[in-house]
């Protein structure tokens, strides 16, 4: 395992949501997929400040997964600019770290 990351992006729906964890899972580029919401984001969009309810869908993965991942994400996902973070996990667990790299086959 390279570096674990925890990634996240959000959907304006919880079907959305759904449908691209479950696609992640079956392709493997994630372990485990977490959805909450609705939650409420303010952001600049297009010269305004906007304000909407989304769903964020958190997910656990490695480094060397991330372009492919990133890839899926940008094809399948709603929004013209979709936020896509990926942070490092620095400190985890040795079971969770074992247990990651058997769901991710790597």
């Amino acid at each position: 395992m390279s570096l674990p990351l925890l990634i996240s992006t959000t959907f304006e729906s919880r079907v959305d949501a759904d449908k691209m964890a479950s696609m992640l899972l079956e392709k493997r580029f994630i372990a485990c997929a977490q959805i909450t919401g609705p939650i409420r984001s303010t952001y600049w969009w297009q010269g305004e400040i906007v304000s909407s309810e989304e769903y964020l869908l958190v997910m656990k993965s490695d480094e060397s997964l991330y372009n492919d991942l990133e890839q899926v994400i940008r094809e399948f996902h709603s929004y013209e600019t979709p936020e896509i973070i990926a942070t490092a996990i620095t400190h985890l667990s040795e079971d969770y770290r074992q247990w990651l790299e058997k769901e991710l086959q790597i």
